[in-house]
Order: structure tokens, then C-alpha cells, then sequence
């Protein structure tokens, strides 16, 4: 069986043909390599050597043809190559700072929305005030998440355009818009979370929409780190 390796995310597929998209980061079935290992046969033992055979093998091996090689296409080169902050966005990279910084939103909007609804079905003004608070620091991490998240897109996967880096992005840009709107609204509003309402429905209604948004772009986010 051959092994092919995606050229964007490094996911190793083994079968006779590459498959038409890649399962870990949606690359088409292009930007697939194949990496097999060729097999060495077992070396036959060589005849006694002779001044003519002697000439024959030294010719042999002076003009043996090098497009038998294979052909590797090379691994794809950072935007940054040429930057004058390539070594800050490289270390952004090297530790991770896109997964570091994303943990600050995915721990803080669960604990916020619990707030929320807790807040709503008990009356508790206390919870809500923490939930504004939780949501504020949200809103303001995102944009740093965000600019993290383009530039291991840009080192680790070459931007490359899959759905999979697609939905991860509309999902961000979901997230930091509707946090923004809340936060803003809470600070303006902060009694629409205890007061019956029609426009309470639908603020948690965006509530919801948000935390969806966070938990498909983490989704994505650990199919590309754990290449499953």
C-alpha cells in the first residue's frame, strides 16, 4: 500500500490513491505527495569483477539517469519568509500562541452563559454583573485570538482556503461580533436578563449562537491538531 501525505496539515493517508479530501483539513485530493518508501530488493551476489566489466560498471554509474528519483514537492514556505518580524511571527508559532490565547474565550463563555441563565431563572442580580464582566474580557481577547489564529494559518497550513479553515474563521468572526453586541448591550441593559422581556428571547437566543460558533471552531480546531 502507498502512503500519501497532505501537503497542507501533514495528515499521512495509505492506499493506492490519496483521497479526495483530506479528513483532517478538507485539501483536495492535488495537494497530496506520494511518500512511499520504495522497497530494496535483497542484493545479489556480483559476479567476479574483470577489467572489462570493471570499465562497463564505472560507465554505468557515471551516466545512470537521475529522473528516476522521485520527485518531492517541497513543504510550503512561510508569507513571513521576507518580513522583518519573521522571528515574532515564528514564535508565535513555535509556542503555540493561537492555542494558548483561544482557551481564554472557550473557558470564560460557558461559565458566562451558565451565569446568564442562572441569573434569569433565580433573579440573581449578582451572577449577571459577574457574566458582564466574564464577557467583557471575551470580547477583548478575541481580537488577539483572531490575529494568532491568521498567523498559524498562514505558518502552519500556507493559508490554504479548505471549508474546514473557512468555517473556522466565519465561526470567529461570529464569536467577536456577538460578543462585542452583548457586552455592549449588557452595559446598557444589564436588567434584560432578569426582567421579562421579548427581547430577553432573543438575547440569549444570541447567546447560544455565539457558544455554538466557539464549540465548531474548536471542534475543527482539534481535528487539525490531534489529525482526526
Amino acid at each position: 500500500m502507498k502512503k500519501w501525505k497532505c501537503l497542507i496539515c501533514g495528515y499521512i493517508h495509505t492506499g493506492d490513491e490519496p483521497p479526495e479530501k483530506c479528513p483532517v483539513c478538507g485539501a483536495p485530493k492535488s495537494q497530496f505527495i506520494d511518500v512511499t518508501e520504495p522497497e530494496t530488493p535483497a542484493p545479489k551476489p556480483a559476479p567476479p569483477a574483470t577489467p572489462e566489466t570493471q570499465q562497463a560498471d564505472d560507465s554505468s554509474a557515471v551516466s545512470a539517469p537521475t529522473a528516476a528519483a522521485k520527485t518531492v514537492k517541497p513543504e510550503p514556505v512561510s508569507p513571513f519568509k521576507n518580513s522583518r518580524y519573521r522571528w515574532l511571527f515564528e514564535m508565535m508559532t513555535k509556542y503555540h500562541g493561537h492555542p494558548i490565547s483561544v482557551h481564554i474565550p472557550n473557558g470564560l463563555l460557558p461559565v458566562t452563559i451558565l451565569f446568564l441563565f442562572l441569573s434569569a431563572l433565580f433573579t440573581i442580580k449578582g451572577m449577571a454583573t459577574a457574566a458582564t464582566y466574564n464577557l467583557g474580557v471575551v470580547a477583548l481577547s478575541m481580537p488577539l485570538v483572531l490575529f494568532l489564529g491568521w498567523v498559524d494559518w498562514q505558518n502552519r497550513f500556507n493559508g490554504a482556503i479548505t471549508d474546514i479553515f473557512i468555517a473556522k474563521i466565519a465561526c470567529g468572526i461570529i464569536v467577536t461580533v456577538t460578543a462585542w453586541f452583548l457586552f455592549i448591550w449588557l452595559l446598557v441593559n444589564p436588567a434584560v436578563v432578569t426582567t421579562p422581556h421579548p427581547s430577553r428571547v432573543a438575547f440569549f437566543l444570541i447567546n447560544l449562537i455565539m457558544l455554538g460558533a466557539a464549540s465548531i471552531a474548536g471542534w475543527y480546531g482539534g481535528k487539525l491538531v490531534f489529525r482526526d
